[in-house]
């Protein structure tokens, strides 16, 4: 099984998705993440910050990348974290509109760090309610 998380950017939210349901779901299931155009070459220090405070997660490694650039086809799960991502990517991949899910996240981007925390705790809730389960069957 695979999930992949996107994000516009690859920069704070889909990294902070991957990291967390590493976290949740453990090594049984292929978790990656990638950008409609990524903006920076890794995860923001905030992003690392929180994850490494809050949830004992390490993302300082991440390296960003587009999704253009990754064989998409191949997940089971595209979980989409943007609306006008999810837009896009219908557009550009028609066939594999079966396997998107929206989760329209507010992109913390450029605020403070509780802006950070909050994505981070939605994200969260979103994947043991909705991810946990359906991989745990």
């Amino acid at each position: 099984m695979s999930i992949l998380f996107v994000c516009y950017g690859n920069a704070c939210r889909s990294p902070m998705a991957e990291g967390l349901a590493k976290l949740s779901m453990g090594e049984q299931v292929r978790i990656e993440s990638a950008g409609l155009a990524p903006i920076l070459n890794g995860a923001t220090h905030d992003a690392i910050e929180v994850l490494n405070k809050l949830y004992d997660i390490d993302i300082s490694h991440y390296a960003a990348r587009s999704v253009a650039d990754i064989q998409i086809a191949l997940f089971d799960h595209i979980i989409i974290l943007d609306a006008y991502v999810f837009e896009a990517l219908k557009n550009r991949y028609p066939s594999l509109s079966d396997t998107f899910t929206l989760w329209d996240i507010e992109d913390p981007y450029g605020q403070d760090i509780s802006a950070f925390r909050k994505t981070a705790e939605t994200i969260k809730n979103l994947i043991k309610k909705h991810l946990v389960p359906l991989y745990s069957e």
